[in-house]
């Protein structure tokens, strides 16, 4: 192609492509905005490592083309209610923007902040139903419910909903599912391990459960377990294959020993297992009972005289 007509065509060429470039359309952009009303904190809590202090809080969805402010205000709720503070994925809490996003970088998402003023709520709030009571309950050792793992540490009882069932019942009923051998609850009761829920048949009767992040406090308020006069075993015993004591089943593991009163000692306790452990029969010597639902043996029924065995991991 002669010179000439080659440089003829180059001003076409540049203007082609600016028309190519024009017609790309503008990335689109996130549409922040802030939801009506605030959402209530009833009472100081948290998620994982981010601390709400109890009072009313805006939403700011980071998108609202991606999230609603009535899902925004209905994922608050559910976060506030998990368990360990590990929400389900993709979510993830940054602590220090008071940011949820769906996955690390995602503008699909919300912040929450702390209102100055009262608020005129209308965004929900939390607890949704019920009420948390005003004393803590003290796990005084690591344990467990069934899959339900129950750091030591300070906890907060919180009812489903109001008028079926007291703070003082939910507070018994929780030492009881402390005390259970293997995880399965008396009926109707079942438990949502995600909540720290605990549901008489329904998901509105009973009592949910979550650490304060605080140290037990064994000689405060409120209810604790083991209960005062009982005392954890600081060794553990280990039956080395399955074995049952009566109608006690034992699989193979290690087990801890909880004295109900200052006899047996731990060392006592130990050895009367061992004994039971041995009979071939499985039978017990007269007057010692065993309960099957909480793996307590006494020295006769209603005694105070005896000790609990309980799995260390659940079953």
């Amino acid at each position: 192609m002669p010179a000439r007509l080659r440089l003829a065509w180059l001003p076409a060429l540049a203007a082609a492509a600016v028309a190519v470039v024009l017609v790309f359309p503008a990335a689109a952009q996130s549409a922040p905005a802030r939801c009506p009303g605030t959402f209530q904190v009833l009472h100081d809590d948290h998620v994982g490592k981010l601390s709400l202090p109890a009072g009313p809080y805006v939403i700011d969805v980071i998108d609202s083309s991606r999230l609603s402010c009535s899902r925004a205000s209905d994922l608050f709720r559910q976060f506030l209610e998990d368990f360990n503070g590990k929400l389900a994925r993709p979510w993830v809490v940054n602590a220090s923007t008071r940011t949820f996003t769906r996955g690390s970088g995602s503008t699909t998402g919300f912040t929450v902040t702390r209102s100055s003023g009262g608020g005129g709520g209308g965004g929900g709030q939390h607890p949704a139903t019920g009420t948390a009571c005003p004393s803590f309950f003290h796990v005084l050792h690591n344990d467990h419910i069934g899959k339900l793992k129950l750091p030591a540490g300070e906890y907060r009882i919180t009812l489903l909903s109001l008028g079926r069932i007291s703070c003082s019942r939910a507070a018994r009923s929780f030492a009881q599912f402390l005390q259970d051998f293997d995880g399965r609850l008396p009926s109707p009761w079942i438990i949502d391990v995600e909540t720290g829920s605990f549901m008489r048949g329904s998901r509105n009767v009973g009592f949910r459960v979550k650490p304060t992040g605080n140290p037990p406090n064994p000689s405060g308020g409120g209810n604790r377990y083991p209960a005062k006069g009982q005392k954890r075993c600081p060794s553990t015993f280990r039956v080395l294959h399955r074995d049952r004591i009566g109608r006690l089943k034992l699989p193979a593991g290690r087990y801890i020993i909880t004295t109900l009163s200052s006899r047996p000692s731990c060392r006592s306790a130990s050895r009367l297992f061992s004994q039971f452990l041995d009979d071939p029969n499985g039978r017990l010597p007269s007057p010692w009972t065993v309960n099957t639902t909480n793996g307590t043996f006494r020295r006769g029924k209603g005694s105070s005289r005896g000790f609990r065995v309980k799995p260390t991991r659940a079953r």
